[in-house]
């Protein structure tokens, strides 16, 4: 989740350069309530979206996975 307070300029160029796809998407506050039973209940199928999970001692790693047009789907941070 990523919550942004004021505008942010958007590179039109590095998008167009690196022919990358951008989806825009909005949330609200009380949604995560409406989606907990059932994201529990399909954890399964919800788990399949995460392409890496990278323990938070290699966080560098996670960004540059981020920032690899190509290399990743979905990256989350873990602590254990």
């Amino acid at each position: 989740m990523a919550a942004h307070k004021k505008p942010e300029p958007i590179d039109l160029g590095a998008i167009f350069r690196s022919e990358m796809t951008v989806i825009a998407s909005q949330g609200y506050p009380t949604e995560i309530f409406e989606v907990t039973e059932e994201i529990a209940e399909h954890q399964e199928l919800f788990a399949r979206l995460i392409s890496h999970r990278v323990p938070f001692s290699d966080v560098e790693r996670a960004f540059e996975l981020t920032l690899t047009p190509g290399a990743a789907e979905k990256v989350v941070v873990t602590f254990d």
